[in-house]
């Protein structure tokens, strides 16, 4: 008989904070956001078409549904992080070589890897920046995170996110009388430029700007080298939404212009066909899709 389940990560969420009573400590735990944990609950609970908790005013309570649901998927989780474990420990070779460019390594993946030594502390993760992608055969790789049109026929390929181009500067570099309005603004301040990206003209011109007359500005052939430089003051950068989505939420860059310019290329994680079931592999798959979720 088939079974007929919820999504696994909205029970993954729903059982921690049934067990914790608790939004913010099942967010802590899991390493997510509370809104990501309030997301997927309100997922879970319109799938099961019953509330499973009671939202108070500083507290949350299980409604009897909950309760009913919140044990036996408890014992279940138990069983099989317990089986898991074993088998891993006995079978499975615990260690993963990522690749990707030195711009994905550094602004986005490397400060996500706490979660990952957290979620599985029994993984050995190597990360391996290359100029060029990976053939999978004379390299010692397992997994590789692409940037590029996603058509690798030979490889299994999921794809990870979408990317928009927008300028991204430092907040003190704006001057309070004199605020970016139309997309020709920018070229009130100096340009950085990214050898590697979407030029500044192909941009403006997309926005709809009016007079196109560009600096040589500061121009450098590492992305992440452009976003140091834009968060320095060094003047305005075309941000990757990926790579400045952390810079954006902590305040150190902002986005001046509304205008995004949606790019050709998208984000992808990439493997030889025949290894893409294995179990670490598809669990790092699946950690990552989350990360990228809640970013």
């Amino acid at each position: 008989m088939r079974r007929r389940l919820p999504p696994l990560i909205s029970l993954r969420v729903f059982e921690a904070a049934a067990r914790h009573l608790s939004f913010t400590k099942a967010a802590d735990e899991l390493c997510v956001t509370q809104a990501a944990v309030s997301h997927q609950i309100k997922a879970l609970e319109e799938w099961l078409g019953v509330p499973l908790f009671i939202r108070l005013n500083r507290a949350i309570k299980l409604t009897d549904a909950g309760q009913k649901f919140s044990g036996p998927l408890t014992e279940a989780f138990d069983i099989l992080g317990n089986v898991t474990a074993d088998v891993l420990s006995q079978e499975v070779d615990s260690t993963l070589t990522i690749a990707t460019f030195d711009s994905i390594a550094s602004a986005w993946l490397m400060p996500r890897l706490k979660s990952l030594r957290e979620m599985y502390p029994e993984l050995t993760v190597r990360i391996k920046t290359i100029d060029k992608y990976s053939d999978f055969v004379e390299e010692d790789i397992d997994l590789e995170i692409r940037y590029g049109d996603g058509n690798w026929p030979n490889f299994h390929v999921t794809k990870l996110a979408d990317e928009e181009l927008f300028p991204v500067c430092s907040p003190h570099l704006l001057e309070s009388d004199d605020q970016l309005k139309n997309p020709e603004d920018v070229l009130k301040y100096k340009l950085i430029h990214d050898e590697m990206m979407t030029t500044w003209e192909q941009w403006l011109t997309a926005a709809g700007a009016l007079d196109i007359k560009l600096d040589d500005g500061l121009s450098m052939n590492h992305s992440h080298l452009v976003m140091q430089a834009a968060i320095g003051g060094e003047g305005i950068a075309l941000g990757r939404s990926v790579l400045v989505a952390d810079a954006l939420r902590d305040g150190s860059l902002v986005k001046p212009i509304e205008f995004s310019l949606r790019s050709d290329f998208a984000y992808y994680l990439v493997c030889p066909k025949n290894i893409a079931e294995q179990v670490w592999i598809s669990s790092f798959r699946e950690w990552l899709l989350e990360e990228v979720s809640n970013s």
